[in-house]
């Protein structure tokens, strides 16, 4: 099998990967209970005749299985309908307004966090059983034990609310700084222990001993070489680390006030807006899917197993 033809297959395993988180987000939504159209306290009501049109587009008088049917047909015209709750307003303009946002900063983090990551695992793993490894290896395992929520709020509290080093929100590069570091922070721990352990085990190969025996130098050995083959069990876990990452970003959006998806989210979640809860998932269901693909793709390029197999 040819490189395009896995992928073409892969983009079709997506629809029925995507129609079955879509229902089980259908399902689990209605099972919380509640309603649109009964707010919490602080949320406004939607008016009587809003709420007749509201029910008819969205079919919540017919029965369980036609609102869902319809719902995928929008969905699948790109038509994820008006917000049940903030009125005069599409989902599709909240997606727009607030989801680049979420995804500049979990861009941004993965910029820093990957180089960073590669660069303390393979310094560690050159000085395996050093203070230098100890210390990578410490610092790491550190990152990742500590909750990104508790993180959030330190960081905010001291270094923004009570010491002003930073400001809040998403206006400025400055601003930008603090919560892009706080969410890089533990998809870095998690990237050196990867590359750590796996650049442990390659420098052991024979084709290394070879590679020193022919006097090549030292840094083309590790940074191409060695690095290249250390790259697959990273690889194999980069939907991990956009997990961690995504979920991540909720917290520090809430802590750092930045306006990303988290406040949509969270807030459509509280009053039940089911059409933007659903669009939500539905975006971000997209995003690790494809993500998946682009990680498997990769795999393919760096592993030559990989590329056999798919041929064979």
């Amino acid at each position: 099998m040819s490189l395009t033809a896995f992928i073409i297959r892969r983009l079709l395993w997506t629809v029925p990967v995507l129609l079955c988180v879509m229902l089980a987000t259908f399902a689990l939504l209605r099972g919380a209970g509640g309603s649109p159209f009964r707010p919490p306290p602080g949320y406004s009501g939607v008016p009587a005749p809003l709420q007749r049109e509201l029910s008819d587009f969205y079919h919540l008088d017919d029965p369980w299985f036609v609102e869902f049917g319809m719902y995928v047909k929008n969905v699948a015209t790109l038509n994820f309908g008006p917000s049940m709750v903030v009125r005069g307003e599409d989902v599709t303009d909240v997606i727009k307004r607030q989801f680049p946002i979420t995804l500049q900063l979990v861009g941004l983090a993965a910029l820093v966090s990957l180089p960073l990551g590669v660069g303390l695992g393979v310094l560690a793993a050159r000085r395996a059983n050093s203070w230098v490894d100890l210390a990578v290896t410490s610092a790491s395992s550190l990152l990742l034990v500590v909750p990104v929520f508790f993180l959030s709020y330190v960081l905010s509290r001291y270094l923004v609310l009570e010491w002003h080093l930073f400001p809040l929100g998403w206006n400025t590069s400055r601003s930008k700084v603090l919560p892009t570091v706080t969410l890089a922070l533990a998809p870095t721990g998690y990237i050196a222990r990867l590359i750590r352990v796996a650049v442990v085990e390659t420098l052991q190969e024979d084709y290394v001993r070879t590679a020193h025996a022919k006097g090549l130098l030292e840094y083309r050995i590790v940074w191409v070489h060695v690095l290249r083959n250390s790259l697959v069990p990273f690889l194999s876990s980069a939907v991990s680390m956009l997990a961690l990452l995504v979920t991540g970003s909720f917290f520090v959006e809430r802590s750092f006030r930045v306006p990303g998806a988290s406040s949509a989210f969270l807030d459509a979640a509280f009053t039940r807006d089911y059409p933007l809860l659903m669009g939500l998932t539905v975006v971000l269901a997209v995003i690790v899917l494809l993500a998946n693909l682009v990680a498997d793709v990769l795999l393919a390029i760096v592993d030559p197993r990989v590329r056999d197999a798919m041929r064979s």
